[in-house]
């Protein structure tokens, strides 16, 4: 992402790292221009916000990729913009030109596809950060459940088996 207005923002770089610890996220940075960064989020070592692929496993669950996911971007822009709301962040989803545009459009994001046609993959879903309430159900059982696709059943169905 692309962070314009920087200028005037004293100890801007020192800001930035402290958000990144705070989230416990790390950050590649560059310098542009006077007035804009380029920055990175990464995965720290504890992996906080990690992001999950689109393609599946055998099992059917999706594979973890090495990438910061929706959260981690929604949590450090919120924190970004506490620092100054005339910042304006491009991004690979959206550019926010202030605070306001910022909180009126970072919801819809989240519901870009990243998965496929086939099997879609909004944005949002795609990480482990929130996955309380949330099961994995192979082919093999759908099958043998008459291939039924109702998220109740099938978290009352793996709840009983821990249970059990």
């Amino acid at each position: 992402m692309k962070i314009y207005n920087t200028k005037g923002v004293t100890n801007f770089i020192g800001k930035l790292c402290y958000i990144a610890e705070s989230l416990k996220i790390n950050l590649d940075f560059s310098k542009v221009s006077g007035n804009c960064y380029r920055v990175k989020l990464n995965l720290g070592p504890e992996k906080n916000y990690q992001r999950l692929g689109f393609m599946r496993k055998k099992d059917g669950s999706r594979s973890k990729v090495n990438a910061v996911c929706w959260h981690g971007y929604r949590d450090f822009l919120k924190e970004l913009y506490l620092i100054s709301g005339t910042f304006k962040v491009v991004t690979a989803q959206a550019t926010y030109n202030n605070i306001e545009d910022f909180y009126n459009k970072f919801e819809a994001t989240g519901n870009n596809n990243i998965g496929s046609m086939v099997d879609p993959l909004p944005y949002r879903k795609a990480c482990n950060c929130e996955r309380t309430n949330s099961v994995i159900v192979t082919h093999k059982e759908l099958a043998a459940n008459n291939y039924r696709l109702d998220p109740k059943f099938w978290i009352n169905k793996k709840n009983e088996e821990l249970i059990k």
